[in-house]
C-alpha cells in the first residue's frame, strides 16, 4: 500500500513528553517512528494512505515523503537521548 508520511515538531516534541510506566517507573515514551523513504531515513509523526488528509492538525505538519512498501523501525531511545531531543526541538523553531 502506498503512504504518505507526515512530519510536525510539535506532534514530535508531545509524543516525546509522553509518560509511559516502566515497573512502575514514570519515564517519557522514547521511541521514534522512522521510514526509509528513497533510500533515506526519515522520523515521522504520522502516515495516512496516499492521497489522504493526515489525522493531526498540528500548523507545522509537513508531507515527508511517500511510498510504496517503505521499511519502517522504531528506534529506543535512553531518558538522556530523549531529554537531549526535547531541549534541541524546542530550541530550534
Amino acid at each position: 500500500m502506498e503512504e504518505d508520511f507526515y512530519f510536525s515538531k510539535k506532534q514530535f516534541i508531545k509524543g516525546l513528553k509522553m509518560p509511559k510506566s516502566i515497573d512502575g517507573l514514570m519515564m517519557k515514551r522514547g521511541d521514534v517512528s522512522l521510514a526509509k523513504i528513497n533510500g533515506e531515513w526519515k522520523k515521522y509523526t504520522e502516515s495516512v494512505p496516499r492521497g489522504r488528509k493526515p489525522l493531526s492538525n498540528h500548523d507545522d505538519l509537513v508531507l515527508i515523503g511517500y511510498g510504496n512498501d517503505v521499511e519502517i523501525e522504531r528506534e529506543k531511545l535512553s531518558q538522556e537521548q530523549i531529554e537531549t531531543l526535547i531541549i534541541e526541538m524546542e530550541n530550534n523553531h
